[in-house]
């Protein structure tokens, strides 16, 4: 059995299961619940017929303990409860992967040269994870990083939509002097800087890096000077107004998005390379100008 039938014909319907009846103990009515898990309204119905226990005997079967899945459920029940829509969708898939990924570990040995400590380790996840390294690696690369905080995303391939980019579901901060991260990278997980590159690619499909820095004129001298495709943009009034000046301005295929910002918007620095080492070589060329 391939994993994405492992998903469709146990995984999720058990784990919709659970969902059902959690929701249902919060009082939510069958409609929302049902708009969230992308199922009908009577098929509802007839989940709630099923006692919970039976899902997470099926569940446990597959070797995933209740406790397990506990935490992911009361993690989607609550974004459900509290209607964050667009976090309970991106949070959801990483969760269902997770679980298939520890479910097909357990029950197929012949994936085990590629199962590490019980789990299915995406290769694609686990190169994102040696570049984010590589960068965190640069010296003085706080001196890059703005108020808000950074991202870095990532399309293995081609993206269709922002499920097919990695990024990190925190940021890179300023952390004593250097940087550190927080949060996990997860498909979906940048819904920022991840868009950029999602709007970007339509135009430009080679891309697959992009990373915001901080606003600094310096900085804009310096990637002029190196004939790079620098296109400019704002301020803005409002959200929707900044995204549709990205939008605009990815049609040109930029190297660089120079954005300065708006109401409720930091000014901020965009740089979209194809490959690691053109991302790498970039941020330590701009950290020496701006470190000087």
């Amino acid at each position: 059995m391939l994993i994405h039938e492992l998903i469709q014909s146990k995984i999720l319907p058990a784990l919709r299961g659970i969902i059902a009846h959690r929701l249902n103990e919060h009082g939510i009515s069958q409609r929302r619940i049902a708009r969230y898990l992308e199922i009908t309204q009577p098929m509802i119905s007839r989940l709630l017929k099923t006692s919970i226990d039976e899902y997470y005997r099926i569940l446990l079967e597959l070797g995933i303990p209740r406790s397990i899945l506990d935490h992911y459920v009361n993690i989607l029940v609550d974004l459900i409860v509290n209607d964050q829509y667009e976090r309970y969708i991106t949070t959801s898939f990483t969760i269902i992967n997770q679980l298939a990924m520890k479910a097909a570990c357990i029950n197929y040995k012949e994936l085990t040269s590629i199962c590490l400590e019980g789990d299915l380790r995406d290769p694609d996840i686990e190169y994102y994870r040696s570049i984010l390294y590589r960068v965190l690696s640069i010296p003085n690369l706080a001196s890059l990083i703005p108020e808000v905080g950074s991202n870095l995303a990532y399309a293995p391939r081609p993206p269709r939509s922002l499920s097919d980019i990695i990024g990190l579901t925190g940021r890179i901060v300023k952390s004593g002097g250097g940087v550190s991260f927080y949060g996990f990278p997860m498909y979906g997980g940048s819904r920022h800087v991840g868009r950029i590159l999602l709007l970007v690619s339509k135009y430009k499909s080679n891309t697959k890096f992009c990373i915001n820095i901080k606003y600094d004129r310096r900085i804009l001298g310096k990637l002029e000077s190196l004939g790079l495709k620098l296109v400019k943009t704002g301020p803005h009034q409002n959200e929707d107004e900044y995204w549709t000046a990205i939008e605009n301005s990815s049609v040109e295929k930029p190297d660089v998005i120079c954005d300065a910002g708006g109401l409720g918007l930091e000014p901020m620095i965009y740089i979209i390379t194809e490959t690691p080492s053109q991302l790498i070589e970039l941020l330590e060329k701009i950290r020496v100008e701006v470190v000087e």
